[in-house]
Formats: C-alpha cells, sequence, structure tokens
C-alpha cells in the first residue's frame, strides 16, 4: 500500500500554488459591480478594454483571464477610471480568504504610534 501515500504526494505538489478565494465575510451588495472585458494583466490588477483600472488581491488574480468578461464588486474612483475591487461579482460573491487581506496599524502595533512629519 505504498502507493497511496506517492500518490497523495503527487497530487500535492501538482496542485496550484495560490491561495484560495472564500464567500465574503461582509456584506458585498452595496458595492457598486463594475463589468468589462480583461485586455490586460498587471501585477496589483487588471486593465478592461474601456480603459478602467482594477485593483485586485492576489487571491482573486487567480480567477482572472485574459479576453474574458470580468465583474467586481469594489469602490470606484471619483476622479479616475479606477476600481478598488474587493469581491467578484456572483451568486454568492468571492472574496479573498479573511486571513490574507491586508490590515492597518492597529492599537498596539509598532505603526500605531507612529506619526511622520
Amino acid at each position: 500500500m505504498k502507493i497511496l501515500p506517492i500518490a497523495s504526494l503527487l497530487l500535492a505538489l501538482s496542485a496550484p500554488m495560490v491561495a484560495e478565494a472564500a464567500p465574503c465575510l461582509y456584506d458585498m451588495s452595496p458595492l457598486p459591480v463594475t463589468k468589462g472585458i480583461v485586455s490586460r494583466i498587471t501585477p496589483n490588477g487588471v486593465l478592461l478594454r474601456d480603459g478602467t483600472t482594477v485593483i485586485l488581491p492576489e487571491e482573486l488574480l487567480a480567477n482572472v483571464r485574459l479576453a474574458q468578461p470580468l465583474a467586481v464588486r469594489g469602490l470606484v474612483a471619483q476622479s479616475t477610471h479606477m476600481v478598488q475591487a474587493f469581491a467578484l461579482d456572483g451568486n454568492p460573491p468571492v472574496c479573498p480568504n479573511p486571513a490574507t487581506v491586508a490590515r492597518g496599524p492597529f492599537p498596539g502595533s509598532p505603526g500605531y504610534d507612529h506619526i511622520q512629519n
């Protein structure tokens, strides 16, 4: 029965090394939906055919393909064609894993009490 451990090891090594997306912890329904066709993938997101830049968390970027439709929920910049996406639109929406969402300084952290002049 040594075949089973070897097969399990091969399966684990062949799995992609990207973080998994998850169901949303927060209600994303109030956020506006931005839709478009992906024309270019950038290090921090995508560029849509209409010129809109969509900034995506790394976990969501793994689900994006060139020349495919994309619908995201997020904050739309007022003066530029930029969207900070928090979820892929769907039923239910797909969000990054809450453990990997970047968090700002919190009380007790080194950056919390640091004020730059």
